[in-house]
């Protein structure tokens, strides 16, 4: 059973999601790196990021957190792939010259390439659900901008939006694709 505390009106807990162990720890402030050793895969989880009262979890609530413990490992490769597919733009966004590109956002092959490159510091659990599955955001401390983050939104194993670390937590991107609305 997860222990839930209320932090800065929001429900929290801390959780181990082993699909990210041995990316960079980013627990400090903002998804700062907080450690050199690699991540034990230990995030934040919050639940209902805004527009939700302060009312303790209700057991339906809780299977919707349950639903990411449970599926973890099939949600963080699609995340991965995502966030794979939309680098290229990502780079081009950021416009780095080639120096600080080959030092902060460098280009990859594969998913296991950013490993050296992010961490996992938050996963908004919404209570927005389309077809019965909750929408996830992974907010990641990222070397390529450590003022706005990375963040991506989920659907179950779909990706909706890669952006900044507010991706993963503004619920109206979620409502807006619920809705079915681009």
């Amino acid at each position: 059973m997860l222990d839930f505390q209320l932090e800065r009106s929001c429900w929290t807990t801390k959780a181990q999601l082993p699909s990210w162990i041995g990316y960079q720890t980013r627990n400090g402030s903002y998804g700062s790196i907080s450690s050199d050793d690699p991540s034990d895969g230990v995030v934040t989880i919050t639940f209902a990021p805004e527009g939700r009262n302060e009312s303790p979890l209700t057991e339906q609530e809780r299977a919707l957190v349950q639903w990411l413990l449970d599926h973890e490992s099939e949600v963080a490769p699609a995340v991965l792939a995502g966030l794979l597919a939309d680098y290229p733009r990502l780079q081009e966004l950021y416009g780095y010259d080639e120096a600080e590109r080959e030092e902060v956002m460098p280009d990859v092959s594969s998913a296991e390439d950013f490993r050296r490159l992010i961490g996992l510091h938050n996963v908004h659990v919404h209570q927005v659900l389309k077809d019965g599955l909750p929408y996830l955001g992974y907010e990641f401390g990222c070397t390529w901008d450590s003022e706005h983050g990375l963040g991506v939104l989920m659907h179950g194993t779909r990706v909706v939006k890669v952006g900044g670390a507010n991706t993963s937590y503004l619920r109206r991107i979620a409502e807006r694709d619920a809705r079915g609305a681009t």
